[in-house]
């Protein structure tokens, strides 16, 4: 059994309406069921990015571009639901119209949770206005699945070589998984399903920097800047270990590295196809390669995606 969690896929006419363009396999569900006969992918959890960061910047309701995408999501799903699972997709700073929505999307529709961007305009996600958003996901026991945006910070100094694409969102991704963990949502929310995309950006190889300065946060005197908010009760390490991510890195050493510091249990397989132009077989080579055990690659491969996002296959 092999579960993609990173798979992406959208409406064309709700693009239209938008005024996005998308890369055109993200618009052609067929592609993508061809692609898991190939490669032997059971089952992929599709999403929508850039849909709703599209809709906010035509200026339109995210409670209605939310119902659109989701309405359309969930009748693929209908129509293949042995192959494809789906998250809608929220804007975390929403009223009490997208917390109804989002509702719907779960108890009536079926989604598994939610994709989300790690800020709207300078908003990060730890930002006081998204705890509603978090109380209900822990609620609904909704996935939120942190994906990058099309942007990212210092963007104006990755112009060439795809620079944002390669290097600037899996940076970004990396800031917010460590301003969410500061934050303390890990203790927060105790049962919230957090899933960052791309292992989490460089989260899991920067754990043991990021843990020291937490231990000795209080016990410098050589003219550091002050530590600011102390939001755990217990280490970083400890909410570290509660969040999941995929292994969209196409890098075995660096999945290895995800499932040795936060257990295989919380790695879970992503592709990023579509739209990614690369089969799936060689992603699910990158797990098998990256030296863990056949056990663990079990795991990441199929049984913690089934776990987590609640699947019956």
């Amino acid at each position: 059994m092999v579960i993609d969690a990173h798979s992406h896929l959208a409406d064309p006419q709700l693009c239209e309406r938008i005024g996005i363009t998308l890369p055109g396999n993200m618009l052609n569900p067929e592609a993508l069921l061809e692609e898991q006969c190939r490669s032997g992918v059971t089952m992929s959890v599709v999403s929508g990015p850039r849909i709703l960061e599209g809709g906010l910047k035509a200026g339109l309701d995210p409670a209605t571009v939310m119902r659109s995408y989701h309405d359309h999501i969930a009748s693929l799903v209908a129509a293949e639901p042995r192959h494809l699972s789906a998250l809608g997709i929220a804007y975390p700073m929403g009223d009490k119209v997208v917390l109804t929505e989002m509702e719907r999307a779960v108890k009536e529709l079926g989604l598994r949770g939610f994709l989300v961007v790690p800020r709207y305009g300078d908003e990060f996600l730890d930002s006081p206005r998204a705890l509603e958003f978090f109380r209900l996901c822990e609620e609904l026991d909704a996935v939120v699945f942190v994906h990058s945006s099309d942007g990212c910070l210092a963007s104006e100094y990755m112009k060439e070589n795809r620079l944002v694409e390669l290097v600037g969102r899996p940076n970004e991704m990396t800031i917010v998984a460590v301003r969410l963990i500061m934050a303390g949502h890990m203790e927060r929310f105790p049962g919230l399903k957090l899933l960052f995309a791309r292992l989490g950006g460089a989260i899991t190889m920067y754990a043991g920097r990021i843990e020291n300065g937490w231990q000795t946060r209080h016990s410098r005197s050589d003219g550091v800047p002050p530590w600011g908010p102390d939001n755990l009760e217990e280490s970083f390490m400890n909410s570290l270990r509660r969040i999941h991510v995929d292994t969209q890195t196409f890098h075995p050493p660096a999945i290895r590295c995800a499932v040795d510091t936060l257990g295989h249990n919380r790695v879970l397989f992503g592709s990023d196809f579509p739209p990614v132009p690369r089969p799936l077989s060689l992603s699910i080579e990158d797990v098998r390669r990256s030296d863990i055990s056949t056990q663990a690659a079990d795991a990441v491969l199929g049984s913690n995606a089934q776990r987590l996002f609640g699947l019956t296959i």
